[in-house]
């Protein structure tokens, strides 16, 4: 049920904390050195604050609690080390230093806004790993990221360490108190997350070779994605589910049973491609004896009169292997109504074209040949386009009369028909990732389901046959089921969710329920998933997880299908802008969290972001060209009708939570075997799925209380039902982290109290 809009008042602990505007914890007349928390981002000129505190931190076992340490130096600095000691308990309990990771924050050039609310300006984002000394400017804020791994088994209580800085002739000590309350995170996150990943990309940027190459790269991804409690969409690209319909006669085309000769089928061949030539051929080769005469006849149509097709004849030699330069063949008138065309294979002349020898006779060497239909005539480049038909295909030996080519009438035996299906790479990388990595979920695709509104409504298509015909049938029922069948036998079930289509349009929902329900019929128990940047979810009858982007997401009309046992999570992407949460660099540093602190409140199961390192837009770059974001961080659009060449804008790094460890895409080419550079906007999403966790973890213990807890039923509940002081909607709500970690604080100690009590 949606969690209620309870306006309780709650009575806060404040406690000195970094706040919104930091800390100083040094002052000397070379340099200020100061504080904040791990929701802010410290701008190169935001002032340094007057009130002082010591850094105090507080986090569970299991947890990543990170804190910023800015130096604001007076004169400029060259060299400067860092480094940070063991955290101590009493001498005894040792957090050791290689459980902290100090981080560079570094800053993106904003130079067109998101929108119309954003401004220009240098924006911290880039988070790399401190790895030499580095310099500071003089007056200019420069910030370093210290994240510390709490482990498992750590005993509660006080830490102490030292974080020290050095240059030739300076050098500070900074105190760390870090307390580790007796409570642990879970090493799966309550909330599922879907970020996609683009691996050509990754290949592009990191100058990858093989195969090899890029599956190593991508699991350093995947270990970042496990490190900041995420989940990928796809993690199956690489290790995909081999699959091979069996008992099909003919490639590259459509049986289509809407327009036919004679019988249930005619055969499609749809060349819509500009780059590239489309045909239809039969599967196995003709064995033929070259000084025999054959004949090819068929019945044609064409989408347009007058329209050229072509049919060639391939040679090959006993190793099945093309003879080339031997290509029998011609071009032929299309008509819009059925028309008989023939080729005569003669043994002796050749075909002739204006008085030139076009087509020798099938070569002596020759013992197969093979047949192709092309629906345009197929020049170097491709850029015909056209549809054709065929039916009543025969190759005839004239001698004999023997048709060659059976299969011709294109009606398919269903006995014949079948699916293998080989699922040993995709059970390995679930191994690996699902149950290893403790990813909560992963996209799964079905390309032979329709597509989305964004791509045009197709008929579903698998193995050259439509949606609706028996032969779909089998073949669809044959994989889901065999596909839910191993999920479940594995463990895995549940996991996975069927996002087939993204966005639909009001006017593409009949399609989408003829895609859930064709889903369904054959494998009931997979979680069919779908997006929505409409109001309302009208399709949710038909769908097991729902996803609306924030700003649409309508509490009222998703609690009867939430109430039904159906998940609602939610996306941002490229709008909407401030004053709206939204995940843009040159937006407040809160939203990351705030999003969800408002899952929580409405009960939303999962998150979505498009992308993780949407880097480069081809069709935006010129050719050639990769895009920098270390320079320009602006996600350009370059798809959905967009013009090539382009610069529709998304927003600074929408679809970008990680940056390429390369700098200079363009230039540099050196292979770069290593994980990605993450951002302080990932930073602050962890703290937000942490606070999620926290109100969790709160619920299941307020369900569980004994009688002697009330006390502390109260006050967790007063938590758990928090007010306008944190937000009222997506565009009203509060800037000041200080707010958030304050309820941080006390669930903390209050969760610290239930375990204590069990």
């Amino acid at each position: 049920m949606i969690r209620a809009f309870l306006l309780i008042s709650v009575v806060f602990t404040f406690v000195l904390s970094a706040g919104a505007n930091g800390l100083l914890v040094e002052n000397t007349p070379e340099c200020k050195i100061w504080w904040a928390v791990n929701t802010s981002k410290i701008m190169r000129d935001t002032p340094v604050p007057d009130q002082k505190g010591k850094i105090q931190i507080q986090a569970a076992r299991n947890e990543y609690e990170g804190f910023q340490v800015v130096l604001s130096p007076l004169v400029e600095f060259k060299n400067i080390s860092v480094s940070i000691s063991d955290f101590t308990q009493k001498g005894d309990e040792v957090i050791p230093a290689a459980n902290v990771k100090i981080r560079q924050v570094e800053y993106v050039h904003v130079t067109k806004p998101s929108g119309k609310y954003h401004k220009a300006g240098w924006y911290p984002d880039p988070l790399p790993l401190y790895e030499k000394p580095f310099d500071a400017k003089a007056e200019t804020n420069t910030p370093l990221w210290f994240t510390v791994k709490v482990p498992e088994n750590a005993t509660p209580g006080i830490y102490k360490a030292d974080i020290k800085f050095a240059t030739a002739n300076w050098e500070a000590s900074i105190p760390v108190e870090l307390k580790v309350w007796d409570f642990s995170m879970p090493e799966v996150p309550h909330i599922r997350s879907a970020f996609n990943l683009y691996s050509g990309l990754i290949h592009q940027y990191h100058n990858l070779e093989t195969k090899e190459e890029l599956k190593q790269v991508l699991d350093l991804y995947y270990q970042s994605f496990k490190e900041y409690r995420i989940s990928p969409q796809e993690i199956f690209d690489q290790y995909p589910i081999q699959k091979s319909v069996k008992g099909v006669k003919w490639l590259g085309g459509t049986f289509d049973p809407d327009t036919v000769f004679e019988g249930r089928y005619s055969y499609q061949v749809n060349d819509n491609s500009v780059y590239t030539n489309i045909e239809g051929r039969a599967k196995e080769l003709i064995e033929v004896t070259p000084e025999k005469p054959y004949l090819l006849k068929w019945w044609a149509k064409t989408l347009e009169d007058g329209q050229k097709y072509f049919v060639s004849v391939k040679s090959y030699d006993a190793n099945k292997e093309q003879i080339h330069w031997h290509l029998q063949g011609t071009i032929y008138d299309g008509s819009v109504s059925w028309k008989q065309d023939s080729l005569l294979l003669d043994p002796e002349n050749p075909i002739l074209v204006d008085r030139l020898i076009a087509c020798r006779p099938i070569p002596a060497e020759a013992k197969y040949v093979s047949v192709q239909f092309y629906p345009v005539v197929p020049f170097t480049r491709g850029e015909l386009t056209g549809v054709f038909w065929m039916d009543n295909l025969s190759f005839t030996d004239v001698q004999t009369g023997e048709n060659l080519l059976p299969h011709g009438d294109f009606e398919q035996n269903m006995d014949e028909l079948d699916l293998e299906i080989d699922f040993s790479e995709f059970n390995y990388a679930a191994n690996k990732y699902l149950d290893g990595y403790g990813f909560t979920g992963f996209r799964f695709k079905v390309p032979e389901l329709r597509e989305g509104a964004y791509y045009g409504r197709k008929a579903g298509w698998f193995g050259g046959f439509v949606n609706g015909t028996d032969e779909y049938k089998k073949l669809i029922s044959r994989y889901l089921g065999a596909f839910q069948q191993n999920l479940e036998k594995n463990g895995w079930l549940g996991k996975e969710y069927l996002y087939w289509v993204d966005e639909p349009k009001h006017e593409d929902y009949e399609f989408v329920r003829e895609g859930m329900k064709t889903i369904h019929a054959a494998a009931p128990k997979l979680k069919r998933f779908i997006t929505e940047n409409n109001p309302g979810p009208e399709i949710m009858d038909v769908t097991d997880i729902g996803c609306p982007v924030l700003i649409q997401f309508n509490p009222e009309k998703s609690k009867k299908w939430m109430e039904q046992g159906r998940e609602m999570w939610s996306y941002l992407m490229c709008w909407p802008k401030d004053p709206h949460v939204n995940l843009f660099i040159d937006a407040d540093a809160i939203n990351m969290r705030m999003w969800l602190w408002m899952s929580y409140r409405y009960n939303l199961t999962g998150i979505l972001v498009w992308s993780a390192n949407v880097w480069n837009a081809e069709g935006c770059s010129p050719p050639g060209i990769l895009q920098n974001i270390w320079e320009d961080p602006m996600t350009y659009k370059d798809s959905y009708g967009a013009p090539v060449g382009g610069g529709m804008e998304f927003g600074n790094g929408d679809g970008m939570f990680f940056y390429p460890p390369n700098r200079d895409p363009n230039n540099d080419k050196t292979k770069y075997l290593r994980g990605p550079v993450p951002s302080v906007r990932l930073e602050i999403l962890r703290e937000g799925i942490d606070d999620y966790d926290y109100m969790m973890m709160l619920e299941k213990y307020v369900e569980s209380a004994s009688p002697n807890q009330k006390g502390l039923v109260k006050k967790a509940r007063q938590l758990l039902h928090f007010g306008d002081e944190v937000f009222t909607s997506d565009r009203v709500y509060t800037k000041n982290p200080e707010v958030l970690m304050n309820y941080r604080k006390q669930m903390g100690e209050l969760l610290e109290k239930f375990s204590s009590a069990k």
